[in-house]
This record gives structure tokens, C-alpha cells and sequence, in this order.
């Protein structure tokens, strides 16, 4: 009954919607302005697309005014229900949103028909979101919520009882019951008055937690477990972060005209993860890359351990390392002093000279630079040369580590032996996302690959893959990076023509799952 860690989004005064289907948690958004939600086509373009059958091409609307939000559906085909009543088809009256109501897309006369909704959960509070999963299997009776239980999840929040709730299996499935909590239950925004059973999609509110069920397991978020003062947070490794990357859009003007560059891109990467971006020609790459940074901002959020690069981003732009492909090393210096000059400039300007020298001493060794400390930058091989940039970089122990092309130029063995370096990286805890055109020298050192392929329709790049490297072969059909590429380049540049393809299947797959 172990908890897994799914995505943990971010605080804020702003509301988020938190979207969820059959498989679970699908992605976060924040909501602002105006923003439509919809089933997208190549003449209609929804600010949250939900490209499915049963959801319509102008499904509804979000409307922020000042700090209240409002929600009308358009006139969609299978409606919309809050918190189980249905909205107006009208397209006139608006509901005003309230935290935790509950929102549901599509058709619902079914109950069992699990692939033929979404449910939004909408959020207002300042209350940090962890969401994880866990298993409801056969050998669990009874899970038990509150402040004092033992067995089940404990909950630190004062407005919670020490025996709040439970939810419990009986003969005709899963319920849920308030035990006589002081600040009760909610049941899909409903006060609980009595046990009541549950079916999927129902969600459950303790105080400033949620509770989603899907049957045979839940996905809640409990908000903090333990609260720790800004320096202790400080003093402690980050532990059970994750990188969490929602691209609405990403685009550009040129000669007056608006470019569309990057759509509909929802990633999740993990602290220890060593990620190749991977793409077809013209798919965005680098653009992927520096809208993740926070260097180029898209339409969307990006966050890290809760926190919104984007809002954040003064305070999280040195928690983010970036190695770009050319360098700015002075060959007159020699490494050390490279290294010194780099710590110096980057590592806080209270930390001892020891302090500063151990962490000198670290990066040298990580990096295999220690028999070389005192060379002449002008003296070394194109390999250490490299090496010795992504260290500069790698000095400040940024916990996002980005690097584009970090291989170029060196041959096979030694840029194999620079992959080697990099995933040394990523097992102490760091997430390291890397660009080559050689990918084939990393295949064994990494966890993940992102597919960014370039549609034919709109010319933009879209999410065509995101998974373990055997899956990825797996779902493209071919044993090697090179045939992944070759499926998703266009026909003129000696590819297959099928991005349009692998999106779609991707998509489709994404859905189902």
C-alpha cells in the first residue's frame, strides 16, 4: 500500500484546474483570463484541449474576473456537470467557480463507461499540491484518515481530527464515512451526512485534501507532511521532486507574422533522471528546451518541486544549469582557475573558503578533470574541453541541468565517456536533459526519452513520445534512435512522412492509458 509520488503542482492565489480520466491525474493548468476548453481540429484551437470523442469542439469556457472565476458551457453535446448538476446549454448563464468544486465533462449516464469523461477538479488555495496514488488490493479492508491513526494516512493539518474518516470496503464496494469529524467531510462538494458508497470519478474533500477514487485505487494530495522552516529547507537535499512540464502553446513573430512553434506538450520527469530530447527536424528542440528554462517562456507552466519557474523565476533561475553548444573558456586560464573563477561568480557569497574548495575538489572529480587542474585551458583535448564547461556550469549544484549538443565534435569513445560523466550527475539526485545529434552514444545511461515530431497540419512541434528507450523502440517499431528519426522526418529530408502518425498514436495512447 506504498504511496507513489504522480506530480506535484504548484501554490498559488490563482485557481488551477487538475484534470483527470480513467488513468488518473492527466495534467494541472492554471487559469487566467479567458480560456476555452474543447476538442481540438485544425480550424479550432482551445486553450485546454480535450481531444476526445465525447467532448465537443467548443465545450466551454473559463472566465477569471478579478479573484472569481466563472465556468459556461458552450452548448457542448454531452454538457457539463458541477458538482453533479448539470450547467445551463444555453451558452448564456454562468456558474461561479468555488474551491473544490468538481467538474465533469462529457457523458455521464453510465457510471461504468469510465472512458467517456474527464473530470476537472478546481482548486483556489495557497495549499501545495503532491498528488500520489495508491492501491486499494484485496488485503485492505479500511483506510483510515487523521491526525492520530497509525495504519492508513496521517494528516498533520489542524483542521483535521484525529480520527477523521475512513474509507472502507464493504459488500457492495468502496465507502466512505465521517467519523464525526469536527470540520466534516465533503462528498463532490457535498457534505457527507452519512456513509455513503462510492463510484469512480467521485471525489472526497478532509480539509484542504483531496481524495479521487477510481475503483481499485486512490489519487489524493494531502498537501504538506511536515512543515520546515526556509533555512532547514535549505540545509536538506531535495528529495521526491519532479519536473513538471505543461506547454499550452509556444510561439513567435516573424516578419509580423505569428508562428506557432510548440503545442501540447505534458511531461513529468523525476529527480535522478537522465532525459533525451529527441526530434525531427524543425520539431523545437532547443525551443523545448528554453521554454523549460524559463529562458523563452510559453503559454503554460512549468514547475519543479511545486515551485513555478515561470512566477519563481529569480529564485529558481539558480536551481537551473545550462551548457550551451558553444563555450566561453579562456584558454590563458588553467582549469582550477577556471573553476575557482566559476565558484566564486556562482556559489553564495557566505559560504566558507573551505566550503568552496571542497565543492571545487567535487566537481573536478565528477567531471574527470582532477589530473588536469593545473593545464593551460588551451592545452586540452576537445573532450576535457567539454567536460570542463559543463563544470563550470555544474558548480553551483543546480538541481535541472540542461545541456545542448554537450557532445559535438568528439568522437565515439569520448563522447560515450562524457554521457558516462552525465549520468553520474543525475544519481546524485539531479535531473540532466540533453540534445544530441548522437544519441546512440547515450542509449545506456539514460531513464527516459522525449519524441518531438513536427505536424503537418499546424507545422508545429507536438509530443509524438515520452517514456523508457525500450518503450520508445517498441512504440516506433524500430531497434535505434536513427530509426525513430527516420519515421518522424519528412519524405524531402530522407524520412517516412509520419509524425502526424506517431502524434495521433501517442495521443490516442496517452488517453487510453
Amino acid at each position: 500500500m506504498a504511496d507513489t509520488i504522480l506530480y506535484e503542482a504548484v501554490p498559488s492565489r490563482e485557481a488551477t484546474l487538475h484534470l483527470f480520466d480513467e488513468t488518473g491525474l492527466i495534467r494541472s493548468v492554471p487559469l487566467r483570463g479567458r480560456m476555452s476548453v474543447g476538442r481540438n481540429t485544425a480550424q479550432n484551437q482551445c486553450d485546454i484541449p480535450l481531444n476526445l470523442s465525447f467532448v465537443s469542439r467548443r465545450h466551454g469556457e473559463f472566465l477569471q474576473s478579478g479573484e472569481r472565476y466563472f465556468y459556461t458551457d458552450l452548448g457542448s453535446t454531452n454538457g457539463t456537470r458541477i458538482n453533479g448538476k448539470k450547467c445551463s446549454r444555453d451558452g448564456v448563464s454562468r456558474v461561479e467557480l468555488h474551491d473544490g468544486d468538481v467538474l465533469s465533462f462529457g457523458y455521464l449516464e453510465d457510471k461504468n463507461a469510465l472512458d467517456r469523461r474527464i473530470v476537472g477538479l478546481f482548486t483556489q488555495t495557497e495549499t501545495p499540491f503532491c498528488w500520489q496514488k495508491l492501491s486499494l488490493t484485496e488485503d485492505v479492508a479500511e483506510l483510515q484518515i487523521g491526525r492520530g491513526v497509525s495504519e492508513g494516512i496521517a494528516m498533520t493539518d489542524a483542521a483535521v481530527s484525529e480520527k477523521h474518516a475512513s474509507f472502507f470496503r464493504s459488500g457492495d464496494g468502496w465507502a466512505v464515512i465521517d467519523h464525526n469529524s469536527t470540520n466534516g467531510v465533503s462528498l463532490n462538494g457535498k457534505r457527507l451526512e452519512y456513509p455513503q458508497y462510492l463510484s469512480p470519478f467521485d471525489v472526497v474533500r478532509i480539509a484542504d485534501a483531496y481524495f479521487l477514487f477510481f475503483g481499485g485505487w486512490l489519487i489524493y494530495s494531502a498537501g504538506r507532511r511536515v512543515e520546515e522552516s526556509e533555512e532547514e529547507s535549505r540545509e536538506q537535499p531535495a528529495r521526491n521532486k519532479q519536473l513538471c512540464i505543461h506547454i499550452v502553446r509556444r510561439s513567435a513573430f516573424q516578419h509580423f507574422k505569428k508562428l506557432l512553434l510548440l503545442q501540447d506538450i505534458d511531461v513529468t520527469v523525476n529527480d535522478g533522471e537522465m532525459v533525451l530530447i529527441l526530434g525531427g527536424s524543425g520539431a523545437g528542440k532547443t525551443t523545448f528546451i528554453n521554454a523549460v528554462m524559463g529562458y523563452e517562456k510559453a503559454k503554460g507552466k512549468i514547475t519543479y518541486g511545486g515551485a513555478d519557474i515561470y512566477e519563481e523565476y529569480e529564485r529558481m533561475k539558480y536551481e537551473i544549469g545550462f551548457v550551451p553548444q558553444q563555450d566561453l573558456l579562456r584558454g590563458s586560464d588553467t582549469v582550477y582557475d577556471t573553476l575557482a573563477n566559476a565558484a566564486e561568480m556562482k556559489l553564495p557569497r557566505g559560504m566558507s573558503d573551505e566550503k568552496r574548495e571542497e565543492r571545487i575538489r567535487e566537481v573536478l572529480e565528477d567531471l574527470g578533470l582532477t589530473p588536469e587542474k593545473n593545464s593551460l585551458v588551451s592545452k586540452l583535448s576537445g573532450g576535457q574541453r567539454k567536460r570542463l564547461s559543463i563544470a563550470v556550469e555544474y558548480i553551483s549544484d543546480p538541481s535541472l541541468f540542461f545541456l545542448d549538443e554537450p557532445d559535438s565534435g568528439l568522437d565515439d569513445i569520448i563522447g560515450e565517456g562524457l554521457m558516462e560523466n552525465l549520468r553520474g550527475i543525475a544519481d546524485k539526485g539531479k535531473i540532466v536533459m540533453i540534445i544530441t545529434h548522437s544519441p546512440e552514444r547515450a542509449r545506456r545511461f539514460l531513464d527516459k526519452v522525449i519524441v518531438l515530431a513536427k505536424s503537418s497540419e499546424d507545422h508545429s512541434g507536438h509530443l509524438a513520445f515520452f517514456g523508457s528507450v525500450q518503450e520508445a523502440f517498441d512504440f516506433f517499431e524500430t531497434d535505434t534512435f536513427r530509426g525513430i528519426i527516420k519515421r518522424i522526418n519528412r519524405k524531402d529530408e530522407n524520412g517516412e512522412g509520419l509524425a502526424d502518425y506517431y502524434i495521433e498514436k501517442y495521443n490516442a495512447r496517452s488517453r487510453r492509458r
